[in-house]
C-alpha cells in the first residue's frame, strides 16, 4: 500500500499528492511516469510523475479529476492508501541524458499549459539544480487553472 502524505488542491479539479514510495522516488527522473491502481477493483491509471524527494522517499503526481477513477482519486485524504504505485516507467527527459558540455550552450525555453505543466516541472527543477539558465511560460483557459507558477522560480 503507498500511503498519500500530503493532498493540495492546486486549481479547480487539480489535485497533487505526495505519495510514499521509497522505491520509485530513489530510482525516479524527469521525463518518466508512474502508473497507480487505486483498489483491487480499479483501473490503471498512468501519471506523470510532477517531482520527487529520495531522502523522504515520496513522489510527486498532479492529476485533473475527468472521469470516475480520477475523481475517485481525489476522494482519498491524507493518511489512506492507494493499492499500486508502479514505476519509474517510461524513459528519462533527453535533456538529463545530454552531454553537461552541449546543455551549457544551450538556452531553453519550456512552455506549459494547464495540468500540463506538472511534466514540464521536473525538467525545469532538474536544469536549475544542474545549474543550467532556463525560463518558463505557463498559460491556461484563466488564471485560476495555472499550475505550479512559484515552483519554477
Amino acid at each position: 500500500m503507498y500511503k498519500i502524505m500530503k493532498k493540495e488542491l492546486l486549481a479547480p479539479n487539480i489535485y497533487l499528492m505526495d505519495i510514499h514510495a521509497p522505491r520509485v522516488a530513489k530510482s525516479c527522473y524527469p521525463g518518466q511516469f508512474v502508473i497507480i491502481k487505486i483498489d483491487e477493483k480499479g483501473e490503471r491509471i498512468p501519471l506523470t510523475i510532477c517531482d520527487y524527494d529520495r531522502e523522504a522517499g515520496t513522489v510527486t503526481i498532479v492529476f485533473q479529476t475527468v472521469g470516475f477513477s480520477t475523481k475517485k482519486m481525489a476522494e482519498y485524504e491524507v493518511g489512506e492508501s492507494y493499492r499500486d504505485f508502479i514505476g519509474p516507467l517510461g524513459v528519462k527527459s533527453e535533456l538529463v541524458e545530454e552531454a553537461a558540455e552541449e546543455l551549457a550552450k544551450k538556452k531553453i525555453l519550456f512552455v506549459a499549459g494547464g495540468v500540463g505543466t506538472a511534466p514540464v516541472y521536473p525538467q525545469v527543477k532538474w536544469m536549475k539544480e544542474q545549474g543550467y539558465d532556463v525560463d518558463c511560460i505557463i498559460g491556461a483557459r484563466n488564471k485560476d487553472l495555472i499550475i505550479l507558477e512559484d515552483a519554477m522560480n
